[in-house]
C-alpha cells in the first residue's frame, strides 16, 4: 500500500519519543471493523451533523456482505442527505479507512454540468474551517471528503471520482480523478449498481516552529488500484486540537444546485486503522 511517504510522514509528526520499529511497519493503533448486522439503528454506530436522520436507514437489501447495509437518501431538490461522523476520542495523526459502496441503479446526475455529490467524510478536524465555505486558519479545522462527478459522463453514468479537500492553502479545493489531473492515476469509472471497494489514507502534515509544512497526505484506492496520490497539502499548525477527529458516510449534492430526483447510496463492511495502515508487515 502506497509506499513509504505515510511511514515517513508519520516519524515526522510523532517526532522524539515514537515507537519506530511500530511505526516503520505501520502498525496501528487499533484497527476497528463495523460489521452493520451488530447493531439495531445507524445511530448506535455514527453521528448526525448536518442533514436529515430520517435519510438513514439500515436495510436488508442491498447489501455487499452478510445481511445488512446502510442505506443513505438525498431527496429530489435538495442538498442534503446527511454528513455522519464515527469520532476518535483522541485525535489521529493518520487514518486508514476501507468501506464498500454503490449507487442505486437509478442514480442519475441531470440538469447541471458538472455536478457533484459528496458520498464520504475521509478526514475531519472539526470546526468552522472544515466545511460549509469556511477557511481553515491551522486551528479551526479541515477536512477531505470523497465525492461523484457527472464531469464528462452521461446524465446515468458511468460517473468519477473527485476528491475535495479545505487546507490552509485553499478551501474548496477539487481534485477530479480523471485522466491528465495531476494527481490522478487514470479515471476509474463508478456504475450505478455496482459494489467498489474505496479504500483511503490521511496523514496530517508536519510543523516546523509553528508553522504547517506542505507534506500532508490523501491516497485513494479504487478495487485495491491507487487512483489518487497528492502529498503537498497543509491541514493543520495545531498537533494538539486540529488533527483528525473523524471520517463516515455523508451525501450532500451539489453546492447551490440540488439533486434532480431521489438518490440512494449503500454502504458496507467499514474498516479504520487507527494511526497506521490496515494491511501491515509484522516487526
Amino acid at each position: 500500500m502506497g509506499g513509504a511517504l505515510g511511514a515517513g510522514s508519520l516519524l515526522g509528526v510523532l517526532g522524539v519519543g515514537t515507537d519506530r520499529a511500530a511505526a516503520a511497519c505501520d502498525r496501528p493503533d487499533e484497527v476497528i471493523h463495523l460489521d452493520y448486522d451488530d447493531y439495531d439503528s445507524w445511530d448506535d454506530i455514527y453521528r448526525l451533523s448536518n442533514g436529515d436522520s430520517e435519510t438513514l436507514d439500515l436495510v436488508t437489501d442491498p447489501v455487499y456482505s452478510e445481511n445488512t447495509a446502510l442505506q443513505l437518501q438525498v431527496r429530489e431538490g435538495n442538498h442534503w442527505g446527511a454528513s455522519t461522523h464515527y469520532d476518535f476520542e483522541d485525535g489521529l495523526f493518520e487514518l486508514t479507512g476501507r468501506v464498500r459502496f454503490g449507487l442505486d441503479t437509478g442514480w442519475g446526475m441531470a440538469g447541471r454540468y458538472p455536478a457533484n455529490c459528496r458520498l464520504w467524510n475521509c478526514a475531519m478536524a472539526l470546526g468552522e474551517g472544515s466545511a460549509g465555505g469556511g477557511m481553515p486558519t491551522g486551528s479551526n479545522g479541515w477536512s477531505n471528503r470523497m465525492y461523484i462527478t457527472n464531469r464528462d459522463s452521461d446524465p446515468e453514468g458511468p460517473f468519477y471520482l473527485l476528491s475535495h479537500t479545505y487546507h490552509l492553502d485553499q478551501n474548496q479545493d477539487h481534485d477530479f480523478i480523471m485522466d491528465g489531473e495531476e494527481y490522478a492515476s487514470g479515471q476509474p469509472e463508478i456504475v450505478p449498481g455496482n459494489w467498489y471497494e474505496f479504500k483511503y489514507y490521511v496523514c496530517v502534515n508536519t510543523i516546523t516552529n509553528g508553522v504547517a509544512n506542505p507534506d500532508g497526505i490523501v491516497r485513494y484506492w479504487l478495487d485495491d488500484e491507487l487512483v489518487y496520490e497528492r502529498t503537498n497539502f497543509r491541514f493543520t499548525e495545531d498537533h494538539d486540537n486540529n488533527i483528525i477527529d473523524s471520517n463516515g458516510p455523508a451525501g450532500h449534492y451539489g453546492g447551490r444546485y440540488e439533486a434532480p430526483e431521489n438518490l440512494y447510496a449503500y454502504y458496507d463492511d467499514h474498516s479504520m486503522a487507527l494511526n497506521g495502515r490496515l494491511e501491515f508487515d509484522p516487526c
